[in-house]
């Protein structure tokens, strides 16, 4: 339905329906002229259900998009009491260097408002680089993953 290029266009629309539809939310993109630079999203509901009845934890990760525009998602996610996750922000970046890192962390500490969570990431070389600027050296931790194929 027409061009891909056009549909940026429609992303203030878009944010700005997220916004007015639910409370509390906090949704924007970052445009370069008519180039898409950054979106965030995170809703008003996700954001109350990790401040209110989330573990202290956010796990956070990115994932590279392939396809004509590329660039990267960046998610963070909570563990409730019943251990389901929750989904509290994600951004669409067009690369995963520690500038967006620390873009990205920065408006989720924002969201969070005064709440100091522990940060869970696989060393991912941007959140390597934000959290402990934007979270401080005392609230990160990594996975590891063994692989045990061997023994």
């Amino acid at each position: 339905m027409g061009r891909p290029e056009d549909h940026y266009k429609l992303l203030p629309w878009l944010c700005a329906a997220i916004t007015r539809a639910n409370p509390n939310s906090r949704a924007f993109v970052e445009l370069d002229g008519c180039r898409f630079k950054q979106m965030f999203v995170a809703l008003g509901a996700s954001l109350n259900g990790f401040i209110i009845g989330c573990r202290n934890i956010l796990f956070m990760d990115g994932a590279h998009l392939c396809g004509p525009y590329e660039g990267s998602l960046l998610g963070a996610v909570g563990l409730d009491a019943d251990n389901h996750l929750l989904d509290v922000a994600y951004a669409i970046v067009l690369s995963d260097n520690n500038e967006d890192g620390v873009w990205f962390l920065s408006n989720v500490r924002e969201c969070l408002g005064g709440l100091q969570p522990v940060v869970m990431s696989n060393r991912n070389k941007a959140l390597l680089h934000a959290v402990p600027k934007l979270f401080g050296i005392d609230c990160r931790t990594y996975c590891v993953i063994a692989d045990f194929s061997n023994s």
